[in-house]
Formats: structure tokens, C-alpha cells, sequence
């Protein structure tokens, strides 16, 4: 990996540091029965998920759109995780929940791959 490449990952490295520690900061100062420090939580730890999954797919990627499907990716992995996080936090989190959410961002990610104007042979 060149300097360039390091030096554009440090901003996710930070993002990924801030959302920990939010998350930290939120869990260890603010009562779990209040809603808004459970959605922060939430919501810190799926971006802190998020910026773990970009800084190595970002850290392979060399043109443009291999950049964008990298993100895209974080993006989804980060919506997986809030999504399940919510799921455990309203006790609707079982093997068949979790397993709709995965298969749908898999299914997600499998349209949004597919090249339009492909021919399906």
C-alpha cells in the first residue's frame, strides 16, 4: 500500500475511533433505558462497522469504480448491522430474523452488481 493510499484511509481510521468511542462514551455515561442513547449507540456502532469494512476493501481498490463498490459495500454492511442491532434491541432478533436481514443485503448487493445492459444467458 503506497503513502497515498494510507493518507486516504486515515479519515475512515479516525471515523472508525470517533464511533467507538461515542459508543464508549454513550454505554458508560447515559442510562439504557432512555431511547435516544440506545439509538446512538445503535447508530454509532453500525457506522463504526461500517468504516471497519471500507478501510480494507478501499485499501485493494485502484480505479473509480472499484471505489464505489467498496463504499457501497461499507454502506451495506453498516445497514446490516444497524438493522440487526434494532432487531436485538426490540427482542424481534432470532436465527430467521437475522438470517432474512443478511440474505437481503445479499440479495441487495447481487442486483446492485449486475451490470445493466448484460445480456442473462
Amino acid at each position: 500500500m503506497t503513502a497515498g493510499a494510507r493518507r486516504s484511509l486515515r479519515p475512515l481510521a479516525v471515523l472508525f475511533l470517533v464511533a467507538v468511542a461515542l459508543a464508549a462514551g454513550l454505554v458508560l455515561a447515559r442510562d439504557p433505558e432512555e431511547p435516544l442513547a440506545v439509538v446512538g449507540v445503535i447508530a454509532a456502532i453500525a457506522v463504526a462497522a461500517g468504516a471497519a469494512a471500507a478501510m480494507p476493501l478501499l485499501g485493494g481498490a485502484r480505479t473509480r469504480r472499484e471505489r464505489r463498490a467498496a463504499l457501497r459495500r461499507a454502506v451495506l454492511v453498516a445497514a446490516a448491522v444497524a438493522l440487526l442491532l434494532a432487531l436485538r434491541v426490540v427482542d424481534g432478533l432470532s436465527v430467521i430474523t437475522g438470517g432474512f436481514v443478511v440474505l437481503a443485503i445479499v440479495a441487495a448487493e447481487a442486483v446492485l452488481v449486475a451490470r445493466p445492459g448484460t445480456p442473462s444467458r
